[in-house]
């Protein structure tokens, strides 16, 4: 019987009641906080659920679909766009495969399980384009998990992965360049307008913390006021300086300098990057100054003793140990950018946050902004999210917080 009782007692079911009872319900003040947490949370499940499913009116979404994803993009030069959505979700289903843990068929039917959704808010050519596209992020995805779980050697085809994502970059640039940038919108602006401060800001954050670390005074004087400056203002005024005056101090520099100031157009998306690269780059330095700190002097002492040159001691010992530490702050730096781009909607672009409040405008759909904060709300925190989890994966991969 003693057997037949430890035997039990180590079931997953004991064990569930074990650690529910040592970690829920281990006093009378715990009992009573488990039960009024999960009281709540059922109530908010239930609320949040109730109107998704029952009281929402999902037209809002469905009618202006187009005015969320891209704006007022053209129909002429839409395949552009799909282009570039056809070449990420390929590179993504590759990069997965490559660097997920998760078993086989655990992100190829999350994938396959979108295509209903794309099939109820789409429709026709849109809905085939949209499924094909998860088609193909499934069938790479597939392919590369297949390459990992053969053992065959990763560490190429990641740096192919890594490089197709740099060249997607200058692909998706190039195939925008030919539209009129006043026409991009909704979350094709946003993902851009992400994408180029976070590429932009993190080199030009990199020399920045290096240069106030700098022993030349001048350097580490211009760094440090530049970085104090910029953060002690709000990115609303950053973003307002870039609008007004910055088409202005370029002429006022050609002038100075006796070029024509003629043909000086910086058009306002343009304007937004710059403002988004500035501010984030502060904040990106001040970052990486603190992972500059964590690297032990006597490392970079017998790197010089070595006869190492300064280049070679920031490249191979200084910066990869610094950067390696900070993965986490940067993330968020980098997230809280990404979201932070809803700000330009001061500037008169239509970005994510603005098509929604375009659309509550419409006579149809005032007093829907319920839905439509819900929807762009949902897509902000399905990007976010993924970028946290990749910079976890990412943290277990380096091993940050390990060795």
């Amino acid at each position: 019987m003693a057997v037949n009782a430890t035997a039990s007692s180590r079931t997953p079911v004991a064990g569930a009641a074990r650690w529910a009872h040592e970690n829920l319900f281990s006093s009378v003040a715990n009992s009573v906080l488990t039960v009024g947490s999960i009281a709540l949370m059922a109530f908010l499940v239930y609320q949040v659920g109730r109107f998704v499913l029952v009281s929402a009116d999902w037209q809002v979404v469905e009618t202006n679909r187009r005015l969320f994803f891209i704006g007022r993009f053209p129909d002429a030069e839409l395949w552009r766009v799909w282009v570039i959505v056809y070449m990420v979700s390929g590179l993504a289903g590759v990069t997965l495969g490559l660097w997920s843990r998760l078993p086989w068929l655990a992100w190829p039917v999350l994938g396959l399980a979108l295509v209903p959704v794309f099939l109820l808010i789409g429709g026709g050519e849109v809905a085939l384009l949209t499924a094909g596209s998860v088609a193909l992020f499934t069938l790479a995805y597939l392919a590369a998990r297949t390459w990992v779980v053969r053992g065959r050697s990763v560490s190429w085809p990641r740096n192919i992965a890594l490089l197709g994502w740099l060249l997607s970059f200058a692909v998706t640039m190039y195939l925008l360049s030919a539209v009129d940038s006043r026409l991009w919108g909704g979350l094709l602006l946003t993902m851009i307008l992400a994408v180029v401060g976070i590429v932009a800001s993190f080199p030009f954050g990199v020399l920045l913390a290096l240069g106030r670390a700098s022993t030349f005074p001048v350097i580490r004087l211009f760094c440090t006021l530049y970085i104090e400056v910029v953060r002690g203002i709000p990115l609303v005024i950053v973003l307002f300086m870039a609008f007004f005056f910055l088409p202005l101090m370029l002429e006022a520099d050609r002038s100075m300098l006796g070029l024509p100031v003629t043909g000086i157009d910086l058009d306002v998306v343009q304007r937004a990057m710059i403002a988004l690269t500035m501010f984030s780059a502060a904040y990106v330095a001040e970052i990486v100054r603190g992972g500059l700190q964590i690297v032990p002097r006597g490392q970079v002492e017998a790197a010089e003793a070595l006869g190492l040159g300064t280049a070679r001691i920031l490249g191979l010992i200084v910066l990869p140990q610094a950067l390696r530490a900070v993965i986490p702050a940067l993330v968020g730096q980098f997230i809280s950018l990404f979201k932070d781009t809803s700000l330009v909607l001061i500037m008169g672009l239509t970005e994510l946050l603005a098509a929604a409040r375009i659309v509550t405008a419409q006579q149809d759909f005032i007093g829907k902004q319920a839905e439509s904060l819900l929807f762009v709300a949902l897509i902000y925190w399905l990007i976010a999210f993924s970028m946290s989890r990749a910079s976890q994966r990412l943290e277990q991969t380096l091993g940050v917080g390990e060795r």
